[in-house]
């Protein structure tokens, strides 16, 4: 009858349910919540990709499969690291993945070796990827190759992985624009990188506006066109870099270029409260110790900007900036011979006398 209250096996029976639906939710969250990192990394939006992923590390996973689930999301911080310059955090990852076995585990360590600009085992992985691979993963390979040739210089290999990539992905840009919008502004991206690499920055920072027009979360596209402002238009440049230390404000690329960008505008106070603070978590980092150095040379304090660029060339000692630096700064201080000294060093440098440049370049992780 209307007004009767329910028993209690009904009763129970309505909490059992609700209890049975939590539970449900609870445990498909998770896998919704890394496929959007999944797909959020994959457009080169890294921090909100990274801020999903460490949601999955930390959830209750009352469902069997719980640990595959974090692994996955594990493997897929480790190229976020990678994309977001971070190889340290990669490595790291990975070692606390040491345990795990399989081919997904094993496919993260070499996309790793070539994003890091280790090549060695490409043509293998392009004659045989497509036959043992699933058509994502392999995309993903050619995606890292082409990442790899471009931090490696080898602008060849770059421009031909690029063109299977693009026949891959079916995707392609300006009168032949196909595919859809956020693949088309990695593209502009890595056009961007290839335009660079030819010195042609002009063109270059077409490639990676066009890049952000079509996709404004892509972080990777956004970092470099800013790094290309600082020497062109550094107001235009602090724009970009504060935008992205909103979202990454313990990003060691970001927080570097923001104080050269400060430091080019001649903001010294703030460059040197980005730089200390880095200092504070980084204080081994030869970039962090060569900005800070260039921003007392800038400010005339000589002694101070030695102190600095000696520590730097303790760490890196074939570090080319780090050792024209010095030679800048021992030339205002008046000891032009030592000045000569370094500055022979970097022309045999330039001249491939030394191969110490490039080594010393990622020195401290990173970029």
């Amino acid at each position: 009858m209307w007004g009767e209250r329910p028993s209690w096996g009904t009763r129970l029976k309505v909490v059992v349910a609700a209890l049975l639906a939590v539970l449900a939710v609870t445990a498909v969250q998770p896998f919704i919540v890394r496929e959007a990192a999944f797909r959020a990394i994959d457009r080169r939006e890294l921090s909100a990709g990274r801020r999903l992923l460490e949601r999955v590390r930390n959830s209750w996973l009352p469902v069997a499969g719980g640990a595959v689930l974090e692994v996955r999301a594990a493997m897929l911080e480790v190229r976020a690291a990678m994309l977001d310059g971070d190889r340290g955090a990669a490595e790291r990852l990975l070692g606390e993945l040491s345990g795990q076995d399989g081919e997904e585990l094993e496919l993260e360590r070499v996309l790793v070796q070539f994003r890091a600009g280790e090549m060695g085992q490409t043509a293998e992985w392009l004659v045989a990827g497509q036959e043992r691979l699933s058509a994502s993963d392999f995309r993903h390979v050619l995606e890292a190759l082409i990442d790899g040739a471009i931090r490696a210089g080898d602008e060849p290999l770059a421009t031909q992985v690029l063109e299977l990539w693009k026949a891959d992905a079916g995707v392609d840009v300006g009168a032949a624009a196909g595919g859809p919008v956020w693949q088309q502004a990695k593209l502009e991206s890595w056009l961007g990188d290839l335009a660079w690499s030819r010195s042609l920055p002009d063109v270059a920072i077409v490639h990676f506006r066009r890049a952000l027009e079509l996709e404004s979360g892509n972080e990777v596209a956004r970092l470099k066109l800013a790094e290309l402002l600082l020497q062109y238009g550094p107001e235009e440049a602090q724009t970009h870099l504060e935008f992205l230390q909103a979202r990454k404000p313990d990003n060691r690329d970001v927080l570097l270029r923001l104080a050269a960008c400060y430091r080019e505008l001649g903001e010294s106070e703030r460059a040197v409260r980005v730089l200390d603070e880095l200092l504070q978590r980084r204080g081994e980092d030869v970039l962090v110790l060569l900005e800070r150095g260039r921003l007392a040379l800038d400010d005339g304090k000589l002694s101070e900007a030695e102190r600095w660029l000696r520590e730097s060339e303790r760490r890196a000692p074939a570090h080319r900036e780090v050792l024209l630096s010095l030679s800048q700064c021992l030339q205002l201080a008046g000891r032009t011979d030592e000045a000569e000294t370094y500055r022979r060093m970097v022309e045999s440098m330039d001249q491939g006398g030394i191969g110490g440049a490039a080594a010393g370049a990622g020195a401290g992780g990173g970029r």
